[in-house]
């Protein structure tokens, strides 16, 4: 099992607020890239902005094109993209949708992750945990 602290961010109409980011490597064919993704089990898709994508060598195949809508009226269209990922220590194989903007965040969701990971939201404890399946 691996553990992770919540973010501490501060919102104008909330005050503090704790977000379940966590530290993520990222290898497609060119080269991995570390970053810092929200993990968000309400989206169905794992999202790269498109530099991110464009960064480990994705290739932009519009034949897989299509549009995901989150909160609000809006729309991001995105391509889809096979990533290597790397979280403490865990290694899992997942499609991803590579945004054709840059303006989305990177989110860690359910697809091909949450088949794979336990994860817990401890917000009480200040703590994500994260295991393997093959761990429970």
């Amino acid at each position: 099992m691996i553990e992770f602290p919540f973010e501490r961010m501060r919102s104008q109409r909330f005050g503090e607020i704790l977000k379940p980011v966590i530290p993520v490597r990222l290898s497609g064919p060119a080269r991995p890239v570390n970053v810092f993704m929200l993990v968000d089990s309400g989206a169905d898709l794992s999202m790269l902005p498109y530099s991110v994508g464009e960064t480990i060598g994705l290739a932009l195949d519009m034949s897989t094109r299509s549009e995901v809508q989150g909160i609000g009226d809006g729309t991001v269209p995105y391509v889809l993209g096979d990533v290597d990922l790397e979280v403490g220590g865990i290694n899992l194989h997942a499609r991803v949708g590579w945004a054709l903007i840059e303006e989305v965040p990177l989110l860690l969701g359910r697809l091909d992750i949450f088949s794979e990971l336990a994860i817990e939201f401890r917000e009480f404890d200040n703590r994500i945990q994260i295991r393997h399946r093959t761990e429970i």
